[in-house]
């Protein structure tokens, strides 16, 4: 939970697990701290029958489930189950659960898309890239986004193509960087769109693009520099992953294969500097 949570209350062998950040918690406490720091995915999960079951049958809060229970059939509002939940421990003063509600109060009254955008974002910042996709390909795909100025519409795709980064490689977080340069007109777009075009080998496509978006000279040579500097910082890791091996194998006196090891290592180096 990324933090040190002292637990009076039950505390369960069998956490609840929130699908959206794959965080689990084990106590009434943890609970609580979950749904303080995660303000714009409450409404998704307060009102989760297992989770209104967990409290009940795991931490032992039989009465508060009950509650919960019947604050849900008569439609309560997100701030009254929230508050149901956090006074189940001593873990949050007053002011902060008023500090809470007060945040309730701003999202509540936020549009829809801005609340799911705000969602997806805390999903990427936290490296959920699945849940994070899955948001942005919905608000794209929603009435709603057509009143998104074109800048806002670039700034979702310039974000679901680092998503796609992660989980689908360069060729479709290339499209993506390029229609939202398109739209949004941002440096950080087209320096990615950039990237990535040059790393996936197509020099001819990538010289298209620099006299396309009429590129200046400062800034191609800024790219470049830039993924030369990554490239040196890569193979100095790996280098140094190979040196490491090597002084594993001196130490544990794996002799033979320590020169063969090293031989390789020779060849490979050897390589590089014809190349260079």
């Amino acid at each position: 939970m990324g933090k040190l949570i002292l637990c009076s209350g039950v505390r369960t062998s069998r956490p609840y697990g929130f699908a959206g950040t794959e965080d689990r918690v084990y106590s009434i406490e943890e609970l609580c701290y979950y749904l303080y720091h995660h303000p714009y995915m409450i409404e998704d999960e307060i009102y989760n029958d297992a989770l209104i079951e967990w409290i009940g049958t795991e931490l032992k809060l039989t009465q508060r489930s009950k509650k919960l229970q019947e604050l849900k059939r008569q439609k309560a509002d997100v701030k009254t189950m929230v508050t149901v939940v956090l006074c189940s421990a001593d873990y949050y003063t007053e002011q902060e659960i008023k500090s809470l509600l007060r945040t309730l109060d701003e999202i509540i009254g936020m549009p829809k898309i801005k609340r799911c955008c705000i969602k997806a974002e805390q999903y990427l910042a936290g490296r959920q890239y699945r849940e994070a996709a899955t948001e942005y390909e919905r608000i794209l795909a929603s009435e709603e986004a057509a009143a998104l100025s074109p800048e806002e519409y670039g700034d979702i795709l310039h974000n679901l193509a680092l998503v796609k980064l992660h989980t689908s490689g360069f060729s479709e977080a290339e499209q993506l960087f390029g229609w939202a340069y398109e739209r949004n007109a941002r440096e950080d777009s087209l320096c990615q769109y950039l990237y990535t075009l040059y790393l996936s080998g197509d020099m001819d496509r990538y010289e298209q693009k620099l006299r396309e978006y009429e590129v200046s000279e400062e800034l191609r040579q800024r790219v470049e520099a830039f993924l030369a500097e990554e490239s040196a910082k890569a193979n100095e890791c790996e280098a140094m992953r190979g040196l490491e091996m090597l002084k594993a194998l001196k130490g544990n006196g794996q002799i033979s294969e320590f020169y063969q090891k090293a031989e390789e290592l020779l060849g490979e180096w050897k390589l590089k500097v014809r190349h260079c």
